[in-house]
């Protein structure tokens, strides 16, 4: 899978961006040549469509992107959909928790809304805007057509106030719930990531990537709360989303092993025949034939 974060980070030469610390702000063309790509980012971000649309799917549910349209996208992986003809410019600034959770600290000193209980489980978190907040975004799209590139000091203090103005409108609430969150636990939940992501063909470093361990460290945390092989438990539960994709949707094979996080159609058909005794394809014309059977990991 495409680790975007990284993608744009090391192409400095070819995609606009201003790094401060592992705070990343692009301001770039789409580069995707399929329509639809795995993608993942072990840092959360924000994305302000410059022009252009596009869509993520994440577990049957699609957030749709246009011009104009603001999104908090937590960490972790997504289907990515473009419009090939279409073209899509974005401003996008990627931050990691540590700097998220200094932002919501620093936030409370002067924030006296209501405590929230409960932040939002939603992948995706579609942010309200007005003419500050644009205002802002138009502030930061500015710098990058300055001849001399701004100092560290001055792109984290035009961060922050956008991101502030962000906080204060009463119709982010989701969005400042969820910082809060961050605060609450000392460190990103190994749990949360795997279930969030087991459908995306990640490499273990990169789900360790996303949950903030070494791979050591991850592999080790994993064998204590399973009692089990990565590999072993991510078939499992692979296996487990792909039959239930077979069983609720006409979804094609090929698109169930794609959005299933299986290698390839092989890997794939050969896991569930050895399971099951019968290939995926047979499978599904036996449940045409008689829907009430069905099968269940």
């Amino acid at each position: 899978m495409t680790n975007v974060y990284d993608f744009l980070k090391y192409q400095p030469e070819t995609y606009r961006q201003f790094v401060c610390n592992e705070l990343l702000i692009a301001y770039y063309d789409c580069p995707q040549s399929r329509q639809r790509e795995d993608v993942f980012s072990h840092h959360s971000y924000l994305t302000f469509v410059v022009s252009g649309s596009k869509r993520f799917h994440r577990e049957g549910k699609t957030w749709t992107f246009t011009k104009g349209s603001l999104e908090f996208v937590k960490k972790g992986g997504f289907i990515q959909e473009v419009y090939l003809g279409e073209g899509l410019r974005a401003l996008t600034c990627y931050v990691p928790d540590t700097y998220l959770k200094q932002l919501i600290q620093n936030f409370r000193q002067f924030y006296r809304g209501k405590p929230i209980a409960h932040h939002s489980t939603e992948p995706v978190i579609q942010l309200a805007t007005n003419e500050t907040t644009i205002g802002f975004v138009q502030t930061l799209l500015g710098l990058f057509n300055q001849e001399v590139p701004p100092s560290e000091s001055t792109l984290e203090n035009r961060f922050q106030e956008f991101f502030y103005t962000l906080l204060i409108n009463p119709d982010n609430q989701a969005l400042v719930a969820y910082l809060n969150s961050l605060t609450d636990r000392p460190r990103t939940s190994l749990y949360e990531v795997l279930e969030a992501n087991f459908m995306y063909h990640l490499s273990l470093n990169e789900y360790a990537q996303i949950a903030n361990r070494s791979l050591a460290t991850f592999k080790r945390e994993f064998r204590t709360m399973f009692d089990s092989t990565p590999a072993q438990w991510l078939i499992q539960k692979r296996l487990s989303y792909a039959l239930t994709l077979l069983n609720s949707t006409e979804k094609s094979i090929g698109d169930v092993v794609f959005e299933s996080g299986f290698e390839n159609g092989s890997h794939f058909s050969r896991v569930f025949k050895n399971k099951f005794g019968i290939s995926p394809l047979q499978y599904r014309k036996q449940r045409l034939l008689r829907p009430e059977r069905q099968l269940s990991v």
